[in-house]
């Protein structure tokens, strides 16, 4: 098979190198074979291109190299594992990829069957691609952390910092089908975008401080975290200093951690740093979200996308080839949506 693979960890973008007869993965019983047809390029690949989480990632996948990135992807189901009754071959699917195994740069992927889901009749493969990596994050900081109730939001105040971004465009989309009063951050040339998207109030960071512009949230998703400094603490500000309240963040020190000093060390560090934290913004709670797979997440958000409540929003189209190009899109922090690439 055609596969888009790393031989070696880089800042750059000249690690990759496109194979095309890699042999094709193995299936295991509760496992689908999928000829992938669009794979997404997020963040987290860039960091993992560059040796990002490396002490778990590479420890569970050894061996370490020739490594496929990807999270996400949308394909036809090619061969089922034999303790599978609910997909047959021929189905159309979208998916995330399990983070400790190879990743969806490849014509075909091995997938747990858990983490796939059927795909929404009314996407074609490159729109579907675009969602279930940030889909599953965004569940996971608002339903798994932040506790948000899509049964029972309505009214919630949220701010969404990066409101243009893949998984800010996303989350704006969602908390609004939930009938939530949301605000967002972005650049000067996204604010009709992000109003579009739903966003009752949209803060233009080049030109504004949110933290005086903003009062008594419920809850702030935070996709810059420590990378812009001061969102954090100015994110505190505007919430209702209250144990309902909540900052939830997609960016923490946790894979760092663990990079530079180790699986025990690091555990214990990060336990520390996010004890402090929840000591030091008390009342309100303190959340660390990290990426998960949600069969309960698919089973709600498919639906609102067949209803074209919750549309793709795509940046760039782009072929397998063109990867390194991609990555260098997605590390210049300034795309509208997602990057998609075609195999």
């Amino acid at each position: 098979m055609k596969a888009a693979i790393i031989n070696h960890y880089s800042d750059k973008v000249d690690n990759f190198e496109i194979v095309p007869n890699l042999a094709k993965p193995l299936i295991k019983k509760n496992e689908l074979l999928i000829h992938n047809k669009s794979a997404s390029v997020n963040p987290i690949d860039t960091l993992k291109r560059k040796g990002y989480g490396r002490i778990i990632f590479a420890r569970k996948r050894h061996p370490e190299f020739p490594y496929i990135l990807g999270c996400d992807a949308a394909g036809i189901i090619t061969k089922i594992g034999d303790n599978i009754s609910n997909f047959k071959v021929g189905d159309e699917v979208y998916y995330v990829a399990d983070a400790f195994k190879h990743g969806t740069y490849a014509e075909y992927t091995a997938v747990e069957i858990s983490h796939v889901y059927r795909k929404p009749c009314n996407l074609n493969f490159v729109e579907a691609a675009s969602i279930p990596y940030v889909a599953a994050t965004v569940w996971s900081a608002l339903v798994g952390k932040a506790k948000m109730n899509p049964l029972q939001s309505q009214g919630k105040k949220v701010l969404v910092h990066a409101g243009s971004g893949g998984i800010g465009s996303f989350a704006i989309q969602l908390l609004k089908t939930w009938g939530c009063f949301v605000a967002t951050t972005c650049s000067t040339q996204n604010i009709e975008f992000c109003k579009n998207l739903g966003a009752n109030i949209v803060i233009d960071y080049t030109a504004e401080n949110f933290s005086e512009k903003l009062v008594d949230f419920d809850i702030v998703l935070d996709t810059l975290g420590f990378r812009v400094p001061g969102t954090e603490e100015k994110s505190i500000q505007v919430l209702k200093q209250n144990k309902s309240s909540c900052y939830v963040t997609i960016v923490h020190p946790i894979m760092q951690n663990f990079d530079q000093h180790g699986l025990f060390l690091g555990l214990l560090l990060s336990i520390y740093q996010g004890y402090i934290k929840s000591f030091t913004y008390r009342p309100v709670r303190y959340e660390w979200a990290l990426y998960k797979p949600s069969q309960a997440a698919f089973e709600h958000i498919t639906p609102l996308i067949e209803d074209s409540k919750i549309k793709p929003v795509i940046d760039k189209i782009l072929k397998l080839e063109e990867v390194k190009l991609a990555h260098q899109i997605i590390e210049s922090h300034h795309t509208r949506g997602k990057v998609v690439l075609t195999i």
